[in-house]
């Protein structure tokens, strides 16, 4: 059976969601929403889809039974319960909203109409870092009990939304699918969270452009997340390259991950493109370690290992069509929210903050 799907917010994010749903079988009419008209008529070209200005219209339209919310992150909020009141589904972008009081207003409409609302952590779906979870399940790792995520990322231009405080703290905008995938591999709660961060590198900047947060789990696990967004080069782009990835390489940009358990560890890089795994053993003069997997894949599957926006599009899709739940709960999205909500009042206030009562 196929479903009519809305996109509102007709940015670089919902032009990508058009282009997933083509490959959706569950998938009928693509109806885009934005408030710039021009947009829409350059999208109806492209993509051949419907568009519309009317927000009232689209909600409004009872064959419309999802929406991608993919507009600016302060109007998460709005759209979101708009749409959940309409009785559509919902998949909102991260970060869920700007201030955590938004986010928990988000959840509870969607537990009152008893709606559909998934939040785009989409590194669940990610090859890269579901091997991980993969290999944590079958109790190759252990009890995880260390992560550690290096991030640096090159300075946005002076007009880039992302450099407002109206688009929220760069935790929440940035670092919130870091702060997801280290809780979903460790499955435990955290019980507090420590931020420092130095002053910014990047002089027009209004948001932080570093961050070295760690996060203490009530398992006794511990994680840490170290950012940058100021010295890796500018990426300008290269006709002849292959894709971003092998631009970036070596030039400062990092994303890497490395996660320790009790019986082995394992690494994650995107710019090396590798998922490796080590294995412990014990023998008499001492624990040893050996390194038992090492999987890459080809640049053309880049984005399906590290930010798997196309799966998550179908599977969210289909869930609706066939009257499935969301893969992650919107309650748990909203924990995540809550850590990164942490971090920043952390580093605001120069101490630790404790979760243990939340």
């Amino acid at each position: 059976m196929k479903i009519n799907v809305a996109i509102l917010g007709a940015g670089g994010m919902g032009e990508t969601v058009i282009k997933h749903l083509r490959d959706c079988p569950q998938a009928g009419r693509i109806v885009a929403y934005d408030i710039r008209k021009e947009r829409l008529e350059e999208l109806k070209k492209l993509h051949n889809v419907d568009v519309s200005a009317d927000l009232n219209q689209v909600l409004a339209d009872p064959t419309i039974r999802v929406v991608f919310i993919t507009s600016s992150n302060d109007s998460h909020k709005a759209l979101t319960i708009a749409a959940l009141e309409a009785g559509k589904a919902v998949m909102c972008e991260k970060p869920m909203a700007t201030t955590l009081a938004d986010a928990e207003e988000m959840v509870n409409a969607a537990e009152h109409t008893k709606g559909f609302l998934q939040i785009g952590f989409e590194l669940r779906y990610s090859k890269l870092y579901t091997k991980v979870k993969d290999w944590i399940d079958e109790g190759l790792l252990g009890q995880v009990v260390n992560t550690h995520c290096l991030y640096c990322s090159s300075v946005y231009t002076k007009d880039a939304w992302r450099n407002k405080l109206s688009a929220g703290d760069t935790f929440p905008e940035r670092l919130s699918h870091y702060v997801d995938l280290t809780r979903w591999w460790i499955g435990s709660e955290v019980s507090e969270v420590y931020s420092a961060c130095s002053p910014n590198v990047v002089p027009y900047t209004e948001v932080r452009d570093n961050y070295h947060t760690t996060y203490r789990f009530k398992n006794g696990a511990v994680s840490h997340i170290s950012y940058y967004m100021n010295y890796p080069a500018m990426f300008r782009g290269d006709p002849l390259a292959d894709s971003v990835t092998d631009l970036q390489l070596g030039d400062g940009h990092k994303l890497r991950y490395i996660i320790v358990g009790t019986k082995g560890a394992a690494e994650t890089d995107v710019f090396y493109r590798h998922i490796k795994r080590w294995q412990f053993s014990d023998t008499p003069e001492r624990m040893v370690s050996d390194w038992v997997e090492n999987l890459t894949w080809n640049y053309k599957e880049d984005q399906i290992h590290y930010h798997n926006t196309h799966d998550q599009t179908l599977d969210i899709v289909r869930r609706v069509a066939e009257g499935l739940p969301p893969k992650t709960s919107a309650r748990d999205a909203l924990q995540t929210m809550r850590l990164c909500f942490a971090a920043i009042e952390s580093a605001d206030e120069k101490r630790s903050v404790s979760l243990g009562n939340q």
